[in-house]
């Protein structure tokens, strides 16, 4: 049985397009929180990206510091292998000039050098083996530690060979070259009389080696 409607048209169709404005409400408010949503989506992506371009720039500028580091780094490797070069060829990084004038600053005046030579060579030295570990608990303890080996390194050896008035006059001397730090094991050689222009003197050789 079809419903029999009472009320006016004009009552039905204010009905009707009330009921589409609360659907059009509807629709617009879910377009509204649908667009919120999305920009709450977008905006989370865009801060992600941003940190990630963030840490993207960190390791940029830290690639760039260690390739600014990479020259004055290569320069010390140079330098280094210069040094190890000298070392192993030469035995010494000491200065030659800087030694002539050590010893004309501790050089006597009443005293005269008749003879210099400086010259690489070959020179043994001990090398102590590593100490063994010690044995743990219940265990019997490792052999006794072999002797020291010895190995053939390079150093620049000089020989001095001069005059004085006396004895007294070389042990100064000595021990003045003993003091300085631009030279290590200062030997005596051999010290004699000679006779210089008609007078008495001492005549001494004494050796050591450039410091390292």
């Amino acid at each position: 049985m079809k419903p029999v409607e009472f009320l006016p048209e004009r009552i039905r169709q204010q009905r009707r397009r009330r009921q589409r404005l609360v659907w059009q409400g509807c629709l617009l408010a879910l377009c509204l929180g649908a667009l919120v949503l999305c920009s709450y989506l977008r905006q989370e992506a865009i801060t992600q990206v941003r940190a990630v371009a963030l840490q993207e720039q960190e390791r940029v500028e830290n690639l760039a510091q260690q390739i600014s580091m990479l020259g004055p780094l290569e320069q010390q490797m140079a330098d280094l292998l210069i040094k190890k070069r000298i070392d192993e060829e030469l035995g010494s990084r000491t200065d030659c000039t800087a030694v002539l004038a050590e010893l004309g600053r501790v050089l006597p005046a009443d005293m005269n050098l008749t003879f210099l030579e400086i010259k690489p060579v070959d020179v043994r030295q001990e090398v102590s083996p590593a100490a063994p570990a010690a044995a743990p608990a219940g265990k019997a303890p490792t052999a006794a530690p072999e002797s020291p080996a010895t190995i053939t390194v390079k150093r620049i050896r000089l020989v001095i060979t001069g005059q004085a008035l006396s004895d007294v006059d070389v042990a100064n001397f000595i021990g003045q070259l003993s003091a300085c730090p631009l030279l290590e094991e200062v030997n005596m050689g051999y010290a004699k009389n000679v006779v210089v222009n008609n007078q008495p003197a001492r005549e001494f050789q004494a050796s050591c080696y450039l410091a390292r």
